[in-house]
């Protein structure tokens, strides 16, 4: 509901035609980027706040993480063990309320390590004082650790420490992370970032195209489907009984 003054000058219904939704700095609530969100599945034509009020927090949506392009659907399952394990500990963890300046550190954390991450001089800031990515890091993924190995004890295996332990390498090491891995593979190929990227997006769609194909039964499957759902498309868009006006204003006041 905050007023923007720029799409204010845009205007919104000109001559009859939308041009935007509404002059607000965000159109819709789901505009609202944070690194993780809460949500729960909406209902249709229901806001997201609103979902959230008549049911509380179904799921979290982690928003912050890269696509590794070293793996075809960019993460694995090192990967994702690891982020579950993570988001236990983080649950268990004490969780205060932040203080206005705790949460401009964290802001400004969150930035510098975009920027400085791989720098050995890099340091952070906990609560006034500095303290180095490594260490903190190391202090994040041990507590993860004694985490993962409670869920691979309860499973008998050792996949979620290993995922940890992936993690620590590249604590230690940051020659080991993704970024440090691709820009020593473009010095030592001399190539420019355009020209790697376009090199992946060929190996993969050679992978995804040598898989197996679908099983007739699959794809009939997807196929019924797709027609169901143009189907219900043409019922709902048949059964409008309101204005696109009214529809929007609506919206709004949900």
């Amino acid at each position: 509901e905050t007023p923007e003054p720029e799409y204010e000058a845009i205007g919104v219904k000109v001559d009859g035609k939308y041009r935007q939704l509404n002059s607000n700095m965000l159109q819709i609530e789901n505009e609202y980027y944070s690194p993780v969100r809460p949500k729960r599945v909406a209902r249709s034509g229901e806001r997201p706040t609103s979902a959230l009020k008549r049911g509380g927090i179904q799921y979290v949506e982690i928003r912050s993480l890269d696509l590794n392009l070293s793996d075809p659907v960019g993460i694995n399952q090192n990967t994702m063990r690891f982020m579950e394990a993570f988001l236990v500990y983080c649950l268990l963890s004490d969780s205060p309320v932040l203080a206005d300046d705790e949460y401009a550190e964290i802001l400004k954390n969150h930035t510098d390590t975009a920027r400085r991450g791989r720098d050995p001089e890099f340091r952070l800031r906990r609560k006034g004082r500095e303290v180095s990515l490594r260490d903190w890091a190391t202090e994040i993924c041990q507590g993860t650790l004694a985490v993962a190995e409670q869920i691979d004890a309860a499973g008998k295996t050792d996949d979620y420490a290993a995922a940890v332990h992936l993690q620590l390498e590249k604590v230690a090491d940051p020659g080991a992370t993704p970024s440090a891995r691709i820009l020593q593979d473009l010095r030592d190929r001399r190539l420019g970032f355009y020209h790697y990227a376009m090199e992946r997006a060929r190996d993969y769609r050679e992978y995804f195209a040598s898989l197996a194909p679908l099983s007739p039964e699959r794809q009939a499957a997807f196929e019924e489907e797709a027609r169901r759902s143009i189907a219900r498309q043409a019922e709902i868009e048949a059964a409008d009984s309101i204005s696109f006006d009214e529809y929007l204003a609506a919206y709004y006041a949900s």
